[in-house]
């Protein structure tokens, strides 16, 4: 399996629900036909950035902003591929596309308006 791929799931679960433990991260990723070890898990939790809070992982996401039709996503350095390929792969019909740097994410929308429902978005699934 690639690691790119494993990595991509891991945000994704991330993005849709709660992930308390690495423990309870392995069995979701099982569910998806992903097997991995604790230590896997574990390497993937540190490179990714991935935060722990008292409610659990959380995507590595430092900021965001917004510029015109554009959501600015900054995360820790070396994170903005996995997190952009992980968003690309989103069916939010407000989004054109990504553009990732290494830290940095820029998020095309169709409008001002949908940049500022995406931001929102954003904001509430971080809690920033």
């Amino acid at each position: 399996m690639d690691k790119l791929y494993r990595r991509t799931q891991i945000l994704d679960l991330l993005r849709a629900e709660p992930v308390a433990t690495q423990t309870d991260l392995r069995r979701k990723l099982g569910r998806r036909g992903i097997r991995v070890t604790q230590a896997t898990v574990s390497r993937d939790i540190e490179e990714l950035g991935v935060v722990k809070t008292r409610e659990g992982y959380r995507l590595p996401l430092r900021d965001v902003r917004q510029a015109a039709n554009l959501v600015i996503l900054k995360t820790h350095p070396g994170n903005a591929h996995t997190v952009a390929v992980a968003l690309d792969a989103v069916p939010w019909p407000e989004v054109m596309g990504t553009v990732a740097g290494d830290d940095t994410i820029f998020v095309a929308t169709h409008s001002v308006r949908e940049a500022a429902r995406v931001r929102k978005k954003f904001m509430d699934l971080l809690a920033i």
